[in-house]
């Protein structure tokens, strides 16, 4: 097997190297048009002949073509100035061809022949058009080439953009929590709390998370539940008692990767709504869970009947998760989320990859 194997690999680096292919595809195109012309008198070596006394011509016409007019003309935009300069080219190339004829093929193979003067308009026009043949297969080729590599590199293009755009919306989310927990910090600070050294605790397990595990584009769910465990530890310190807070998490989440940070903001946009301006008792409740590789997640909070402005950016964590989502799981997701006076509710549907 390792025979065979080896073996393949030696014909496919055969096939695909640069120069067996040129050697290859003139040796066809001369044996072939030798057959083909050498049918009509049985006299095939005379036909091969004169096939390789034309080859040199017929390759300075194609490599000028593909390596030269292709390259500095036709995929640079310039069609007009491509187009008369091939017709010149292949106009040439026939001059050469009946200077050819003229001088070698007709007094060695066709004696029996009248010669044409070299210049005459109708032998010109008809020999470019029977040594256009030869460009016939290499212009399809290399067209074909940059169609292909001009593809590769718009798919580049958009995946690094697409790339540059996950990242920098995970790093707008991380920075955005961070502020909101260092204003908890604060806040527990002031108040001269003993809590804020349990808040401090938390806050460096949450750090050490996004500095050491989100740097990839799959943690595991396990990993993201036990961050959002943390993060609402964190939450439940800052408000204390004016928050009914319960968390109900179910199913087989072990064996899932999820895109880190994608859980928190929809926590974090449920603490913001349900206590802003409220001096009662804010109720949240979150239900997580995974079946058969899809999660369900819903938040639901309260709505104070009276509310305090939110500031300009304070949808940002929301936001970006909401392009993340559309970014990375354009068909795979699914959320809804429905907002009526005295209540909030995200329902997020999430077909996940399984852990490699």
């Amino acid at each position: 097997m390792q025979i065979l194997a080896n073996s393949s690999t030696l014909i496919a680096r055969i096939i695909n190297n640069r120069w067996f292919q040129h050697i290859g595809y003139w040796v066809v195109f001369v044996l072939f048009f030798a057959f083909a012309w050498g049918t009509h008198d049985d006299n095939y070596l005379k036909t091969l002949c004169v096939e390789l006394i034309n080859l040199p011509i017929k390759m300075a016409l194609v490599y000028t073509v593909i390596y030269y007019l292709f390259p500095r003309f036709l995929f640079k935009g310039k069609v007009w100035s491509f187009i008369t300069l091939f017709l010149l080219t292949l106009l040439l190339a026939s001059i050469f061809q009946r200077v050819n004829d003229n001088l070698i093929i007709v007094d060695t193979f066709f004696p029996e022949w009248t010669k044409e003067p070299t210049l005459n308009i109708v032998q010109l026009v008809r020999g470019a058009i029977n040594i256009s043949s030869v460009l016939a297969i290499p212009m399809t080729v290399k067209i074909m080439e940059y169609l292909s590599n001009v593809q590769q590199r718009e798919q580049n293009l958009a995946k690094d953009k697409l790339e540059a755009e996950l990242v920098f919306l995970k790093n707008q989310v991380q920075p955005h929590f961070l502020f909101n927990t260092l204003n908890s910090l604060y806040s527990l600070i002031l108040k001269k709390s003993d809590q804020s050294l349990e808040v401090l605790l938390k806050l460096s397990e949450l750090l050490r998370y996004m500095l050491y595990e989100t740097n990839v584009p799959q943690v595991e769910l396990q990993k993201e539940i036990d961050c959002v465990k943390s993060y609402i530890e964190l939450e439940k310190i800052r408000y204390g008692n004016r928050v009914d807070f319960s968390l109900n998490i179910w199913g087989e989440v072990g064996g899932y990767t999820i895109a880190p940070m994608l859980i928190i903001p929809f926590l974090e946009n449920s603490f913001k709504h349900s206590t802003r301006g409220f001096n009662g008792q804010a109720l949240i409740t979150v239900e997580m869970g995974c079946s058969n590789g899809m999660m369900t997640l819903k938040v639901e909070n309260s709505i104070p009947a009276i509310t305090t402005p939110s500031p300009a950016a304070s949808g940002i964590g929301l936001n970006n998760v909401q392009r993340r989502l559309n970014l990375l799981y354009d068909d795979r997701h699914e959320l809804k989320i429905n907002s009526s006076e005295d209540a909030y509710l995200v329902v997020l549907k999430l077909k996940l990859s399984k852990r490699l």
